[in-house]
This record gives structure tokens, sequence and C-alpha cells, in this order.
């Protein structure tokens, strides 16, 4: 065989190669185009499985607009609708969406009649769990923490937007009062915070399954049951907890000042035998009348446990007010607390002005009073030296007459002949 016809059978060996692989991968496109055709004619169909291990499901439908809320049918036929469905389903229903979450689901086919919307259709998540770490066991009133929750499906993160979009987790605090040692009842519950996805304030990064509060505690000091919940009945879950809430371990007081020569002072003291000597810090927000808002910071030196904050009183007459935040270290745990101070608002009055005046005044009338004491001083001294000028002058005359005296006698004396 001619190197001609070695290089002719190789070059055809190839193209029948090139020839089955292009067919192959012609027929494998055209199968997985008729399986998402078929696909498509499914959830067209809007018919979906649920499958018997499945504990908890969640239908994201997407409906097209304008159109009511859908209907659900189960595998035995009945049918479900926004307003009368199960106790074991929660029901959301927004502009073009319905969020249905079913706990131990039928399994079998279920469909959604309506208006399902052929680009998003309906999306299923299946075995939704809430998870947050625990708060102190120990708490503060007034004082905020950054608290985070996230949602995950098979015990990963859950990232379906339409679906996070509308979760609404909030934090309740339930007041326990103990009646006796082995009972226990409520009070009316409190919402400190609601968490956020949005990537706003304390929040990282927006739309990574992550929801974030700035938990204020401002509630009274006791026995709490936190609850942390869903609260538009997209899905029913929960986490609970017991917390001590204790009274703040800070002070804070306003000395308002009401003359010009004198400023206001904000005092903060931390207690020392539940905070770190020298870990306070201050940060306050200062707005006077016809200003803008000035930013004043502070912080203790070692071994210090109070702080002294102040900015100069003005001339100018109207409402004021300041705001802030105080930053502490517990000495027990070493955890870092934060506390807020609300806005306290005052009124800078025309006093300040009649203060003004009378301190002058004040001021004035000394200087006269000293004047007058100086000039009292000075004619004093004025006629002391006249008296010693002329008690000097009358002695002087007094010894001039006596010695003019004695010197004529002497002298008559000596005219005068013995016979």
């Amino acid at each position: 065989m001619t190197l001609f016809g070695v290089f002719r059978g190789s070059m055809l060996r190839r193209l029948w190669l090139l020839i089955f692989y292009v067919t192959l991968c012609t027929w494998i496109s055209i199968s997985s185009a008729w399986a998402q055709t078929e696909a498509r004619l499914t959830w067209l169909d809007n018919r979906f499985r649920v499958d018997p291990e499945i504990e908890q499901i969640t239908f994201v439908v997407t409906r097209d607009q304008p159109s009511q809320s859908v209907i659900l049918v189960a595998p035995d036929g009945r049918k479900y609708y926004a307003d009368r469905h199960a106790k074991t389903m929660s029901w959301y229903t927004d502009k073009g969406m319905d969020i249905i979450s079913i706990t131990h689901p039928m399994a079998g086919p279920w469909q959604a009649l309506g208006k399902v919307s052929a680009n998003n259709g309906i999306r299923f998540i299946s075995n939704i769990q809430l998870q947050a770490e625990p708060l102190p066991a120990q708490l503060y009133q007034t004082e905020v923490l950054k608290f985070s929750a996230q949602l995950t499906q098979n015990k990963q993160p859950l990232l379906l937007r339409d679906f996070l979009d509308r979760v609404q987790l909030k934090v309740v605090f339930y007041p326990l009062t103990s009646v006796l040692p082995e009972q226990s009842n409520e009070s009316a519950p409190t919402v400190v915070g609601q968490f956020a996805d949005d990537g706003r304030q304390y929040d990282e990064v927006a739309g990574d399954g992550i929801f974030t509060v700035a938990l204020n505690v401002n509630v009274e000091p006791g026995k709490y049951r936190v609850e942390i919940a869903s609260s538009n009945g997209v899905f029913k879950r929960a986490i609970e907890q017991t917390v001590l809430i204790y009274p703040a371990p800070i002070t804070t007081s306003f000395v308002q000042s009401h003359q010009l020569l004198t400023s206001h002072i904000v005092n903060i003291d931390a207690k020392t035998d539940q905070t770190l000597a020298g870990s306070l810090a201050a940060y306050l927000v200062v707005k006077q009348p016809q200003k803008k808002p000035i930013i004043i910071q502070q912080s203790t030196g070692l071994q210090q446990s109070h702080l002294a904050l102040s900015w100069a009183n003005d001339a100018q007459i109207g409402k004021a007010w300041w705001r802030g935040w105080v930053y502490v270290t517990d000495s027990l745990t070493q955890r870092e607390l934060v506390f807020r101070l609300s806005q306290h608002n005052y009124t800078q009055v025309a006093a300040a002005s009649v203060d003004l005046s009378a301190s002058l005044a004040q001021q004035q009338a000394k200087k006269q009073l000293i004047v007058h004491n100086e000039q009292q001083q000075q004619q004093q001294q004025q006629r002391l030296l006249w008296v010693v000028v002329t008690n000097i002058v009358i002695v002087i005359s007094a010894m001039v007459v006596l010695l003019i005296w004695r010197r004529k006698r002497t002298i008559h004396s000596d005219l005068i002949v013995p016979k």
C-alpha cells in the first residue's frame, strides 16, 4: 500500500468519526429539547407530584395579571382556596403570586387551577428550616444588638428571591410573670424588632438569605420568652428562647444651662460592678437653634467610669435636641454592649439673655463699689494726711514760739546789770 493510500484511509476514518459525533450530538440535542418540551407541557398542565417522604412543602405560584388566587386541588380531589383551606395550610396571596405552605401534604399529584404564568409557573420548596444563633441569656434594658436569622432548604441557604421578598420575620418578647415556682403566665407581648434582607443598616448583603435586625431591647427588666416567627403567614416556623432582662448598667443625666457663660452637660456613668473600667465611650449628635447638628465624641481613660460631654450655650432662642450612643464592655461576659440614647428635646428660652444682663449689671455694680471704696480710701488718706500735716505745723509752730520766747528771756536777763 502506498503512502497516499494510507493517508486516504486515515482521512476517511476521521471523516466517519466526525459524522458520527455530529449525529450523536444532534440526537442528544433533539432528545433534550423533547425532554424540555415534555417538562414544559407538564408544567402547563399545572400539575406537580409530592413524594411521601416530604413532611412540609411550600408552593410558590406565579400568576398572570389580572387574576385571582389559584385553586389548589389535592390528589383526592379536595379543593382549597386562599380564604378556605385546611388548618395545616398557610396561604399568602399577593399581586401576581400565591405562596402556599402545607404541613404533612398528601402524597401524589396536586394541581393549581388559575392563570398560572407560563414563564415562572409553579416552584416548590421543601424542608424549610429557620436557623438563628441563640440570644445572650442576659440582656440589658435599652440595649441594641445585631441579630441574624436564616432560612434554609435541605440544610442549604434558601435564595428564592420571590419567596424571600415576602417573608417577614419578627422578634416578639412575651413577659413571664411567675405566680408559683411551677406556674407561670404571660402578659401582653412586645414586638422588639423586625428582620430585613435588604443590605441596609445592620444587614450586610441584600438577597443573601440572611435576615438581620437591630434588636432594641426597650422592655422592662424581667423574664421573657423570646419568639422568632413569620408575621405574614408565608410559612410557619418559630424559634423560642427564655432570656432575662436586667436594668441598664449605665445612667445618663442632662444638665441644661440657663446662662450663656455655662455649657450644657450630658453625664454618663457606668456601673463599676457590671462593666470594665476604661471601656466607656459615647457619641452624641447635638442640634441647637438655627445651627447645623454637631458631633461630640469622648471616651474614658484607664480605670475611669464617668463621661461628661458638654457643648457651649449660645444666644439663639428655640427648640434644641440631642441623641446618641453609648458603648461599654460587660465585665462578666466580656460582651461589647451598645445602648441607644433616645432623642432628648429641650428649649432654649429668653432667660439666657436676661441672665447675661443681670450678670453684666452685677459686674458693673461690683466695679462701681470697688471704685467707690477706692475713692473713700483716698479721701480718708487725704484727710489723715491733712491732720498729720496740721499737727506737724502746730508742733513746729509751738516749738518756734517756745524757742523765741526762751531766746528773748535770755537776752533780757543779760541786759540787767546788778547794782
